[in-house]
């Protein structure tokens, strides 16, 4: 042991939630003495490679990354949609949802490796210390008297550090969380994931899918690339992801819902492999492809909430704080959200403030953050993966979810204030004005899901649908999408209602006979009323 090394803040964890953190408190109180552990040596690749608008504001116009982003990663252009049924045998005859022009807003395709390792670059070069490889093997709270950490920097030498603040940084880990138990796996959404990269993916904006004719009104009806899209491949009970990535490689993951559907397989790798192979779309992507070797990851539950998110002298960001579902690529814009906040809360205590006061931001602090994803779960995730695979009840849930996303939580920041940064959907006072609407829209999509599964009409309409609006902006095109999607759930109300009165005939299977779904369950697959 060596004497005690103190440091204002310690970071544990030099990802992008730690790097961000350190740069921005840096910044902002360049006095402080910052110290960032990172156990790695060099950044692994990791889930997550898509940025949506709240994360690319907070890379682009708060870490001033443009330069970055711009150079050393892909643009991204928005979401895409595909649906298949057994009429579906290639992207051509399949229905697709998506936006006919380019993104309005800058999102960005990310290699999350080189992102991680250029912010905490940036981090050490702007007056942060970084230990690497280093790991924290054990801690202490100490509240307002300080923190003690012992970190073992990889020699043998274990260094004794104090510091007024800790940071946790580390992911799914949950370092603090843990420790106290206040992990709580979320059981009503059981979801797990598996992903890899793969050389030699189709280009969908290429000849093999597009064709050579720049007259093929499958080329005309989408302006921007279909490639730099995060492409969705969706049926009963899961979706695929497409992300191309910067150096060639294309990012695909397979995420389930653990009570519809089960992959088929020896090895995580064949089990992705044997669904990638049952989807027709994705069999005709991947026709050339092959998996990079050793790069197969898989997490077996993906969402989790914690109890609390700071208190005197320890605060979490990113995903240490909580992780609801990577549909709709929300991590990034969850750990903008908790680094802007709690850089703040940060400040303030740094800076002073008596401790009461404090106490009380931090308890004003949880449970509005609380509030923010438990609500941002119940209202847009709870059960989505029932709908997700049929045209017709993904379209409307796309549309009004992200119309609505944009009105509450992106143009306020692009348009109105920075600050709002800093208040995330739902975490006001009064966030039941939005909560239940969205949790009744939602629930009644899932419920008319269900019974068309029943009735042998889910994916009805999963061929031959091409896309039929211009974009996202934070101009009125956000009420346009919001319109469309009003317009579209009425529409499914009304033929759900009919149903009733005429039932329809049964059609096709949403895709053709997806591997292992659950045949005995028949909260999978409901029996219909009549």
């Amino acid at each position: 042991m060596t004497e005690v090394q103190s440091y204002d803040v310690v970071i544990v964890g030099g990802a992008v939630s730690g790097a961000s953190t350190a740069i921005l408190l840096k910044r902002q109180m360049p006095e402080l003495k910052i110290l960032v552990v990172e156990k790695t040596d060099r950044f692994d690749w990791k889930v997550g490679e898509s940025t949506v608008e709240i994360s690319a504001y907070f890379l682009t116009r708060v870490l001033k990354q443009y330069d970055h982003l711009s150079r050393e990663q892909l643009p991204k252009q928005a979401f895409r949609y595909w649906f298949v049924n057994d009429r579906v045998t290639s992207l051509r005859e399949a229905s697709e949802v998506g936006p006919t022009q380019l993104a309005r807003t800058p999102s960005f395709q990310l290699d999350r490796s080189k992102l991680d390792e250029h912010l905490l670059k940036v981090a050490a070069q702007e007056g942060s210390d970084v230990w690497r490889p280093a790991r924290v093997t054990s801690f202490e709270l100490g509240g307002d008297a300080g923190n003690r950490l012992t970190v073992d920097r990889g020699t043998g030498e274990r260094i004794e550090v104090s510091a007024r603040w800790i940071v946790d940084a580390t992911g799914r880990h949950a370092m603090l969380a843990r420790k106290r138990g206040g992990v709580t796996p979320i059981d009503s959404h059981p979801t797990s994931a598996l992903w890899v990269r793969y050389n030699g993916v189709k280009d969908m904006d290429g000849p093999e899918v597009a064709g050579t004719d720049p007259s093929d009104p499958f080329s005309r009806s989408v302006l921007a690339s279909r490639r730099l899209a995060t492409n969705h491949f969706t049926g009963w009970g899961y979706w695929i992801w497409f992300i191309p990535l910067r150096d060639g490689e294309t990012s695909v993951g397979l995420v389930w819902d653990k009570r519809l559907v089960t992959p088929a397989g020896a090895t995580p790798l064949e089990k992705l492999q044997n669904f990638l192979d049952g989807n027709p779309l994705t069999r005709e992507l991947l026709e050339h492809a092959t998996p990079v070797e050793g790069d197969c990851r898989s997490y077996g539950h993906l969402p989790y909430f914690v109890d609390k998110f700071i208190g005197p002298g320890w605060t979490c960001v990113g995903d240490a704080g909580g992780f609801l579902d990577p549909f709709y690529s929300p991590g990034l814009d969850q750990m903008a959200f908790s680094v802007h906040s709690r850089v703040g809360l940060l400040k303030k205590a740094l800076s002073g403030a008596p401790a009461e006061e404090m106490e009380k931001a931090y308890a004003e602090h949880n449970r509005c953050y609380d509030r923010y994803l438990r609500y941002f779960y119940d209202s847009i995730y709870k059960d989505k993966y029932y709908v997700m695979g049929d045209y017709d009840t993904m379209t409307t849930a796309f549309l009004l979810d992200t119309g609505l996303y944009y009105a509450a939580a992106i143009l306020p920041v692009y348009r109105w204030s920075h600050d709002r940064l800093g208040f995330p959907p739902f975490f006001q006072d009064g966030a039941e004005i939005g909560y239940y609407p969205i949790r009744f829209y939602n629930r009644r999509l899932t419920a008319i899901a269900r019974r068309k599964m029943a009735l042998g009409i889910y994916g009805n309409h999963n061929d031959g649908r091409r896309p039929g609006f211009v974009g996202f902006s934070v101009r009125s095109s956000l009420f346009v999408m919001i319109a469309h999607g009003l317009l579209r759930w009425g529409k499914a109300e009304i033929a759900n209602a009919w149903s009733y009165v005429a039932r329809p005939a049964r059609q096709t299977r949403p895709i053709a006979e997806p591997p292992a779904e659950p045949a005995s369950d028949d909260t999978a697959y409901p029996r219909a009323a009549g």
